[in-house]
């Protein structure tokens, strides 16, 4: 079975006076431990898609399933659950909160599951940060950090949780040359040696063939 199985998924905004279709029988399958890329010009989709993946928004029509969990009628609430233990985020403009540290930051997602000792989360956090090379900045603020420090940041805070599938909206779109090849070197990383099953959304061509699979888009459809 798919993780990640979306069926005749369609998702339209409407106002009072307007109706904008942003996807359109959508049909996707993505094994697990697959990385895939999402492709197309802005404005295609790919980060309607990607929200509805990742349980931030809901489908107009269709059917989603996730790990083997048919999510397509799941309440507000076990969403939420499902979403924090499963599905890791990686921005492209990191997301991180100014007035908390390194340590504080990855933490964040974690401070949502009960039963979980503090001490076994501040465990947690150093131990992925230490994986990152991030060890010596525990205690510094994002504003002391580079941009691809930011993100590593953002990474370990994605995949502190163990999810397994982590979701990339650009990852590298706000790094030079140098620090977005680092950022996709950890993420192949998490893909081949831990099994993590990763979908990004990129308008980078060269990235994107370094990936498993593309999957394009162009008004709101599946192109092939």
């Amino acid at each position: 079975m798919p993780i990640i199985n979306l069926r005749n998924v369609e998702k339209i905004y409407r106002t009072s006076d307007i109706e904008t279709v942003a996807l359109e029988n959508v049909n996707i399958s993505i094994e697990k431990g697959e990385f895939v890329s999402i492709m197309g010009p802005s404005g295609c989709g790919k980060s309607t898609l990607l929200n509805i993946i990742g349980l931030l928004d809901h489908p107009t029509k269709g059917e989603i399933s996730l790990a083997g969990h048919d999510l397509t009628h799941v309440g507000d609430r076990e969403l939420s659950h499902f979403r924090n233990r499963n599905i890791g985020f990686i921005f492209q403009s990191f997301h991180l909160i100014p007035s908390l540290n390194v340590m504080q930051n990855v933490a964040v997602p974690l401070t949502y599951r009960s039963g979980e000792k503090g001490s076994d989360r501040r465990r947690r956090v150093r131990e992925v940060l230490e994986r990152l090379q991030l060890g010596n900045r525990l205690r510094h603020f994002p504003s002391q950090l580079s941009g691809g420090q930011c993100q590593r940041v953002a990474i370990a805070r994605a995949i502190a949780g163990d999810p397994e599938i982590i979701l990339a909206d650009e990852p590298t779109g706000n790094l030079d040359s140098h620090m977005g090849a680092e950022v996709m070197e950890l993420l192949h990383d998490l893909n081949r040696n831990e099994g993590r099953t990763i979908v990004m959304v990129t308008h980078n061509e060269e990235q994107a063939r370094q990936t498993d699979r593309i999957i394009r888009f162009f008004d709101g459809r599946q192109v092939f």
